[in-house]
């Protein structure tokens, strides 16, 4: 009979919370900045809130996702590269996927104007995460996410070269780039990764995209 371990209730509460406040966040972002796009039909505010429903969706199958390991391990089950825990993964390697790929273009819309965008970005995002499901490999994803985000870094970059002036908008972006290089730290193997390391990444992602938040919240009022 195999060893039956505890679950780990800190570790689950502490995913548990993190998970919806960020979800929340998430969700209110995107619907505070729905007034402006119907007022002003910004294509940059249009992808920009998209981004951030695909990133709340994204945080939803990641904690369903830890969930399912924390009961392998609770049941002594080695199911972390079984389809409970595989499909969570693709799901979240699709939304997040998306979440950057809207996010970087909302940034670039006015230089670079693809027509469908949203096509490709469906396109590319369910290729990462298709390769991650038959692969069973997150680290592909965290992989193909950080060149993603080397080149947002590089987008941003070269965006404040041009303009010479930080706008608001901007610093929304560099927050953003900030809360993800956080979250992809967090994707690491949690069992090797003590919870108190963990607290504190979360506490970092929740302070940024709260800044965000409170930010949005202040030009929409």
């Amino acid at each position: 009979m195999p060893p039956f371990h505890v679950i780990e209730p800190a570790r689950l509460l502490v995913e548990l919370i993190y998970t919806l406040i960020v979800v929340f966040l998430c969700f209110g972002i995107f619907y505070k900045t729905k007034e402006i796009y119907d007022l002003t039909k910004y294509e940059g505010v249009k992808y920009f809130r998209i981004a951030f429903l695909f990133f709340g969706l994204a945080f939803l199958f990641r904690f369903l996702s830890i969930f399912v390991m924390l009961m392998g391990i609770t049941f002594d089950l080695d199911i972390s590269m079984y389809l409970f825990r595989v499909f969570p993964l693709a799901f979240n390697g699709y939304f997040s996927t998306m979440a950057i790929l809207l996010l970087t273009y909302s940034m670039v819309w006015k230089e670079l104007s693809i027509k469908n965008i949203l096509i490709v970005s469906n396109a590319i995002a369910i290729i990462i995460s298709g390769i991650m499901f038959f692969l069973r490999s997150p680290t592909i994803m965290m992989g193909a996410q950080a060149i993603l985000l080397v080149f947002a870094i590089i987008i941003a970059i070269y965006i404040y070269s041009r303009s010479k002036k930080i706008s608001r908008i901007f610093v929304l972006y560099v927050l953003f780039i900030l809360f993800w290089i956080v979250n992809l730290l967090t994707l690491g193997p949690k069992r090797f990764v003590p919870i108190e390391i963990q607290t504190i990444f979360h506490i970092i992602s929740i302070s940024v995209i709260g800044i965000i938040y409170l930010k949005v919240s202040k030009w929409t009022k």
